[in-house]
């Protein structure tokens, strides 16, 4: 459950991302998250000059604690830019907390699009990116 509303589950925890082509910021980038669990839910970013873009947490209600289940949120973020398209992010959230997606620590990703996208076990589920972390091994 989430800590700060035990009635709500934290579908995507806030991610903060910069976005490299080449090494150089991908300024304009159109960044769009897409979040399955019980709905499909689409929204869309710009990065800004710097190729920055925050994308904000977002919360479903839920009745986990009243009905125990499996809680599994689908997310995806993918990059469109000079008119190509980038899979950027590509994991299933396991746990209904804020930031769980790396163990509580805040998503802060830096993402090459010109890297080969990876796939591995983090933060117990199977994550497929393009991004690297702060604390990542």
């Amino acid at each position: 459950m989430s800590k700060m509303n035990p009635l709500k589950a934290c579908t995507f925890s806030e991610m903060e991302i910069s976005i490299l082509f080449k090494g150089e910021p991908a300024k304009g980038a159109t960044i769009t998250r897409t979040i399955e669990w019980k709905k499909e839910h689409t929204d869309q970013f710009t990065a800004d000059d710097n190729g920055r873009v925050t994308l904000p947490a977002e919360f479903e209600n839920h009745l986990l604690k009243a009905f125990p289940m499996e809680f599994v949120a689908a997310q995806y973020v993918t990059v469109q830019y000079e008119g190509e398209e980038y899979e950027i992010w590509n994991y299933a959230k396991r746990d209904a907390e804020f930031n769980s997606e790396m163990q509580g620590s805040p998503l802060r990703l830096t993402c090459e699009l010109t890297d080969e996208s990876k796939t591995q076990r983090a933060f117990g589920s199977i994550l497929g990116t393009r991004c690297t972390w702060q604390n990542e091994n």
